[in-house]
């Protein structure tokens, strides 16, 4: 029975391969106000893609609550499931939502391509920006900033000015040029060469 981890490696190696360069890979991604976890997130200049990985172990109790949380941040998602998950994740996935199938070799195989996702909620995205990337993002719309302002205020300053795709390039940007040594939550992440 394969593991997570060899699953994730297939998925760095086709998902991430695909979005272009450059491209961040951030295991366990925070979700804002669900506190739910995407096993895996492609970041790229010009998508923000969320997989959820369900082995042959794993259950599919959680996955209506994932699909949800996810529709509110992510361009675009998909679901990599053992084969004995499909018909079942078939039925609980927004048909928007991608699926592939994991092989006894650790392939994956396309059963649905992932189309993009018009839910993103840009109250619950923001959130997604630190303080200093927020007021990074504010200065360059105003120069009359208060630089004591605190992170809500910013961001509401951010969502009453940006439209929801000027709104993803900030957060995208700011996401590509995070260290991951500087996270408040450990992750393992890497840039795709």
């Amino acid at each position: 029975m394969l593991t997570e981890a060899a699953i994730r490696t297939a998925v760095v190696r086709d998902v991430a391969a695909a979005v272009g360069q450059p491209a961040h890979v951030v295991f366990e991604f925070w979700v804002p106000r669900s506190h739910e976890r995407a096993d895996v997130a492609v970041i790229g200049r010009s998508t923000l893609h969320g997989l959820e990985i369900k082995t042959a172990r794993d259950s599919l109790k959680r996955l209506p609550r994932q699909a949800a949380a996810y529709t509110r941040i992510f361009d675009r998602c998909e679901a990599v499931l053992a084969t004995r998950h499909l018909e079942v994740a078939l039925e609980i996935l927004p048909p928007w939502w991608g699926v592939r199938l994991v092989n006894d070799d650790a392939s994956l195989t396309m059963m649905r391509a992932a189309e993009p996702n018009s839910g993103v909620d840009a109250e619950i995205l923001v959130r997604l920006l630190w303080r200093d990337e927020a007021y990074a993002a504010v200065s360059g719309l105003d120069d009359d900033i208060d630089p004591r302002a605190c992170r809500h205020q910013l961001w509401t300053i951010l969502l009453d000015t940006l439209d929801i795709e000027s709104l993803k390039t900030v957060v995208r940007h700011a996401l590509l040029s995070r260290k991951a040594t500087s996270a408040r939550v450990p992750t393992r992440r890497f840039a795709v060469s």
